[in-house]
């Protein structure tokens, strides 16, 4: 995955843009998140240091809301997923 200085040269700009977006830059951290989650896949321990940085917030605050809504996965997600259909069981 990628680390901090990674991902502060990497979407660095994009951050800029979207905080620019909102009169107060708090109120870009949802859409930062996506775009963490967007570039990684979900969002890592890094993800959150970079939001918390953009942003001047506690990485705690980030982490509360990234882990709040269930759109944003802490995890990486399964590339594939299957359904079973339900089985009778024998008598």
């Amino acid at each position: 995955m990628a680390s901090l200085d990674e991902l502060r040269s990497r979407l660095g700009a994009d951050a800029t843009e979207i905080i620019g977006r909102y009169p107060k830059p708090r109120s870009a951290l949802m859409p930062l998140l996506h775009l963490v989650q967007a570039e990684q896949g979900y969002v890592t321990q890094d993800g959150i240091a970079f939001c918390s940085e953009q942003l001047g917030l506690a990485e705690a605050e980030v982490a509360a809301v990234a882990s709040f809504y269930t759109m944003f996965k802490r995890e990486p997600v399964a590339s594939t997923t299957s359904a079973s259909a339900p089985t009778r069981c024998a008598r």
